[in-house]
């Protein structure tokens, strides 16, 4: 994959979707109005994902945090 330049300089790597998953994905934060962007979105489930199969790995956490 690429890298994307935000900002001062700062590059993040850069990924793709299908288009479909995306939607779905769309659809999900604009019913719940929670996560800013489908990249915020897909930042917070790969942390899940990794702390959920790397127990003890130091992740940092979400930007943002769900309060019930």
């Amino acid at each position: 994959g690429s890298n994307v330049k935000i900002g001062s300089g700062t590059t993040f790597p850069g990924f793709s979707l299908p288009k479909g998953l995306a939607d779905d994905i769309q659809k999900i934060i604009d019913e719940f109005g929670y996560w800013p962007s489908l990249g915020a979105f897909i930042r917070e489930a790969a942390l899940e994902k990794l702390r959920r199969e790397k127990p003890g790995k130091v992740v940092p956490e979400p930007i943002l945090t769900l309060e019930p």
